[in-house]
Protein backbone atom coordinates (compact mmCIF):
# COMPACT_ATOMS: atom_id res chain seq x y z
CA UNK A 1 0.00 0.00 0.00
CA UNK A 2 1.18 3.17 -0.20
CA UNK A 3 0.79 6.86 1.06
CA UNK A 4 1.51 10.15 0.23
CA UNK A 5 4.85 11.39 -1.45
CA UNK A 6 5.59 7.26 -1.93
CA UNK A 7 5.81 6.31 1.82
CA UNK A 8 3.94 2.89 2.71
CA UNK A 9 0.99 3.30 4.59
CA UNK A 10 0.38 1.77 7.60
CA UNK A 11 -0.41 -1.62 7.94
CA UNK A 12 -4.68 -2.58 8.84
CA UNK A 13 -3.68 -2.68 12.65
CA UNK A 14 -6.98 -5.67 13.30
CA UNK A 15 -5.19 -7.82 10.40
CA UNK A 16 -2.16 -9.75 10.68
CA UNK A 17 1.18 -7.71 10.47
CA UNK A 18 4.42 -9.86 9.12
CA UNK A 19 6.96 -8.34 11.90
CA UNK A 20 10.63 -9.13 12.72
CA UNK A 21 10.21 -10.09 16.77
CA UNK A 22 13.28 -8.32 18.86
CA UNK A 23 13.94 -7.41 22.65
CA UNK A 24 14.34 -3.91 23.93
CA UNK A 25 15.58 -4.17 27.18
CA UNK A 26 12.53 -6.05 29.17
CA UNK A 27 10.42 -4.78 26.13
CA UNK A 28 8.77 -7.16 23.38
CA UNK A 29 8.99 -5.34 19.73
CA UNK A 30 8.38 -5.40 16.71
CA UNK A 31 8.80 -4.06 13.32
CA UNK A 32 6.92 -4.58 10.15
CA UNK A 33 9.32 -7.00 7.98
CA UNK A 34 8.45 -4.49 5.13
CA UNK A 35 10.68 -1.74 6.67
CA UNK A 36 13.21 -3.68 7.89
CA UNK A 37 16.46 -4.20 5.48
CA UNK A 38 18.60 -6.08 7.41
CA UNK A 39 20.16 -7.22 10.52
CA UNK A 40 23.39 -7.33 11.79
CA UNK A 41 25.87 -7.46 14.28
CA UNK A 42 26.41 -4.29 16.04
CA UNK A 43 28.97 -2.32 13.86
CA UNK A 44 31.28 0.65 14.86
CA UNK A 45 29.47 3.90 16.02
CA UNK A 46 30.55 7.21 16.52
CA UNK A 47 28.49 9.27 18.53
CA UNK A 48 27.52 12.82 17.69
CA UNK A 49 27.50 15.44 20.26
CA UNK A 50 24.25 17.43 21.27
CA UNK A 51 22.22 14.95 20.69
CA UNK A 52 19.11 13.18 22.15
CA UNK A 53 20.75 10.12 24.73
CA UNK A 54 18.49 7.65 22.43
CA UNK A 55 20.76 8.61 19.51
CA UNK A 56 24.00 6.31 19.86
CA UNK A 57 25.69 8.21 16.69
CA UNK A 58 26.24 7.46 13.42
CA UNK A 59 27.44 4.33 11.75
CA UNK A 60 27.91 3.28 8.09
CA UNK A 61 25.07 1.17 6.39
CA UNK A 62 26.06 -0.64 2.95
CA UNK A 63 28.57 2.34 2.45
CA UNK A 64 26.06 4.94 3.23
CA UNK A 65 26.05 6.74 6.71
CA UNK A 66 22.90 5.97 8.96
CA UNK A 67 22.13 7.38 13.06
CA UNK A 68 21.78 4.57 15.44
CA UNK A 69 19.18 4.66 17.34
CA UNK A 70 19.04 2.89 20.55
CA UNK A 71 15.72 1.67 21.14
CA UNK A 72 15.46 0.36 24.85
CA UNK A 73 16.77 3.85 25.31
CA UNK A 74 14.02 5.47 23.53
CA UNK A 75 11.55 3.75 25.13
CA UNK A 76 12.08 3.14 28.65
CA UNK A 77 15.02 5.76 29.23
CA UNK A 78 17.56 2.99 30.29
CA UNK A 79 20.20 1.47 29.36
CA UNK A 80 19.95 -2.02 27.83
CA UNK A 81 22.46 -4.63 26.58
CA UNK A 82 22.92 -4.13 22.50
CA UNK A 83 22.92 -7.28 20.82
CA UNK A 84 21.85 -6.57 17.46
CA UNK A 85 21.56 -3.58 14.79
CA UNK A 86 18.63 -4.11 12.52
CA UNK A 87 18.41 -1.72 9.39
CA UNK A 88 14.97 0.04 8.92
CA UNK A 89 14.22 2.15 6.02
CA UNK A 90 13.25 5.60 6.50
CA UNK A 91 12.12 8.46 4.65
CA UNK A 92 15.95 10.08 4.65
CA UNK A 93 17.67 7.03 4.37
CA UNK A 94 18.40 4.47 6.27
CA UNK A 95 18.52 4.27 10.42
CA UNK A 96 20.48 1.15 12.35
CA UNK A 97 17.91 0.61 15.75
CA UNK A 98 20.36 -0.79 18.15
CA UNK A 99 18.29 -3.72 19.55
CA UNK A 100 18.84 -6.66 22.50
CA UNK A 101 18.45 -9.93 20.31
CA UNK A 102 16.23 -10.44 17.38
CA UNK A 103 13.93 -13.36 18.14
CA UNK A 104 12.81 -13.83 14.62
CA UNK A 105 10.09 -13.49 12.23
CA UNK A 106 6.05 -14.20 12.72
CA UNK A 107 2.78 -12.96 11.97
CA UNK A 108 1.00 -10.38 14.77
CA UNK A 109 -2.39 -8.57 15.68
CA UNK A 110 -1.58 -5.56 17.53
CA UNK A 111 -4.42 -2.63 18.31
CA UNK A 112 -3.64 0.80 18.30
CA UNK A 113 -2.17 2.25 21.52
CA UNK A 114 -4.62 2.97 24.23
CA UNK A 115 -4.49 2.42 28.35
CA UNK A 116 -1.21 2.00 29.65
CA UNK A 117 0.89 2.10 26.47
CA UNK A 118 -0.78 5.68 25.89
CA UNK A 119 1.50 6.63 28.71
CA UNK A 120 4.77 6.49 26.15
CA UNK A 121 5.50 10.23 25.79
CA UNK A 122 7.56 11.79 22.98
CA UNK A 123 9.57 10.65 19.88
CA UNK A 124 8.60 7.02 21.39
CA UNK A 125 4.65 7.36 20.82
CA UNK A 126 5.11 8.68 17.51
CA UNK A 127 6.95 5.28 16.80
CA UNK A 128 4.52 2.66 18.89
CA UNK A 129 1.47 2.26 16.08
CA UNK A 130 0.39 -0.66 17.59
CA UNK A 131 0.35 -2.89 20.76
CA UNK A 132 -0.57 -7.08 20.93
CA UNK A 133 0.90 -9.29 22.82
CA UNK A 134 3.18 -12.50 22.57
CA UNK A 135 2.38 -14.92 24.80
CA UNK A 136 1.67 -13.24 27.96
CA UNK A 137 4.19 -9.81 27.36
CA UNK A 138 3.18 -7.13 25.82
CA UNK A 139 4.52 -6.05 22.13
CA UNK A 140 5.02 -2.82 20.69
CA UNK A 141 4.73 -2.59 17.38
CA UNK A 142 6.95 0.30 16.04
CA UNK A 143 7.04 2.58 12.61
CA UNK A 144 7.91 5.61 11.27
CA UNK A 145 11.34 6.56 11.74
CA UNK A 146 10.75 9.54 11.21
CA UNK A 147 11.46 11.00 14.28
CA UNK A 148 15.65 11.56 13.99
CA UNK A 149 16.78 14.44 14.55
CA UNK A 150 17.56 16.64 11.93
CA UNK A 151 20.75 17.46 13.43
CA UNK A 152 21.38 13.76 13.37
CA UNK A 153 20.51 13.18 9.39
CA UNK A 154 22.15 16.62 8.63
CA UNK A 155 25.83 14.82 10.52
CA UNK A 156 24.66 11.71 8.30
CA UNK A 157 24.71 13.67 5.23
CA UNK A 158 21.29 13.59 4.43
CA UNK A 159 19.26 16.96 2.93
CA UNK A 160 16.39 17.79 5.32
CA UNK A 161 12.98 16.43 4.08
CA UNK A 162 11.19 19.51 2.46
CA UNK A 163 8.19 21.15 5.05
CA UNK A 164 4.57 21.10 2.99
Amino acid sequence: MEGRHGEASAPALDAGVLALIFRAGPLFCALPLDEVAETMRPLETMPIAGTPPWVRGLTVLRGEPAPVLDVTRLLTGADGRIERYVAVRAGRGPVACATGPVLGVQEIRVSPPEGPSALVTGVARALVAGVGTIGADPLLLLRDFRAVPDAVWEAAGHAPEPVP
